[in-house]
């Protein structure tokens, strides 16, 4: 798996998740686990995307407004 650009701090949360699954024995607390770490991964995914969506309208707004283009619109 690469790991794009991570900062220490990510990297060492990473590392402590690995470790922490690495010592799980208990099926039921691995379950959880895995569910926490997809559940939390979707929600960056979101959270990314909706950012991205509110940097476009506020480019497109300022590039309307700027020089009256209108993109979006036919």
């Amino acid at each position: 798996m690469t790991n794009h650009h991570l900062s220490v701090e990510q990297r060492f949360h990473l590392e402590a998740a690995f470790r922490e699954i690495d010592s799980c024995e208990d099926i039921e607390k691995l379950r959880a686990l895995t569910k926490q770490i997809i559940t939390a991964q979707e929600n960056e995914k979101a959270f990314a995307r909706e950012a991205m969506q509110q940097i476009r309208r506020e480019m497109e707004a300022s590039a309307q407004q700027r020089f009256g283009f209108n993109w979006g619109q036919k």
